[in-house]
């Protein structure tokens, strides 16, 4: 890999870490680049999501207890997200490299649109939940709906993973009856066990780039402590339309074939 292919997974990975703590959707611009490198779409995709597990892993660190989230609250949706994970992942490993990454513009594509719906409000969000002023919630219980669809966001998790961060603060808060600061550090959990559960079937599946990931780790962990830094300093979606743009150009760039 030349140097110049290095400094540019490794200048995305940190935009993608701060970018996937604050809102999701880091992985808009990382696969896009790598196929755009001429990496195989499968292998992209594979190392990608492990990475993601790592980026996840050390905000989840840096968010721990600080938002009021239970353990019971995090549990029982990072195991249905994992559990839908693995047979997402396996899904994408098995299918024509060629017909993912066509797959992979399409849904890349698709996922800009959630860039641009309005962010939920903590006001919002206590207003869904029935909370008074205080964000004191009498009605803890996740309704089975909720853990329905989040397995499935699991299983699109492990298979792509692109935009779910956005998927699951935009959907989640209201469908598990969680104010929305607390369900940023579920989402965070949520993407790091998923990630990690994907990220093994994608190790036995021989679809990782050790040089690719040696690149991305570092920078892609550092962006997500920085992003969750800023996001417990009450840190705005300065990024949503700046992301979207690039996100956009990239995955037309896939559905045309268009590579280095």
């Amino acid at each position: 890999m030349e140097l110049y292919e290095w400094l540019a997974i490794a200048g995305t990975g940190l935009v993608a870490g701060i970018v996937n703590t604050l809102v999701g959707g880091g992985t808009s611009i990382v696969l896009p680049l790598l196929i755009y490198l001429n990496f195989d779409p499968l292998i992209a995709n594979g190392t990608n999501r492990l990475c993601v597990a790592f980026q996840a892993g050390a905000a989840a660190k840096t968010f721990r207890g600080k938002t009021g989230a239970t353990r019971r609250e995090m549990m029982v949706p990072v195991t249905l997200a994992v559990l839908g994970a693995v047979p997402g992942a396996f899904l994408a490993s098995i299918l024509d490299p060629a017909l993912f990454e066509k797959l992979l513009g399409w849904i890349l594509l698709a996922g800009v649109i959630l860039f641009f719906a309005p962010p939920r409000t903590e006001s919002e969000s206590r207003s869904t939940l029935g909370e008074d002023s205080n964000g004191v919630n009498a009605g803890r219980a996740l309704p089975p709906f909720g853990l329905v669809m989040t397995f499935f966001f699991g299983v699109y998790g492990g298979f792509v993973g692109g935009g779910i961060g956005v998927l699951m603060l935009l959907y989640l808060p209201s469908l598990l009856r969680l104010p929305l600061v607390q369900m940023v550090e579920v989402k965070v959990w949520m993407v790091f066990a998923l990630s990690a559960a994907a990220g093994l079937v994608y190790i036995v599946r021989g679809q990782v780039d050790l040089e690719v990931m040696l690149a991305l780790l570092p920078t892609y962990v550092a962006g997500g402590v920085i992003g969750a830094k800023l996001t417990l300093r009450g840190g705005e979606r300065w990024a949503r339309r700046a992301i979207a743009v690039v996100a956009a150009l990239l995955a037309i760039a896939i559905i045309t074939g268009v590579k280095r």
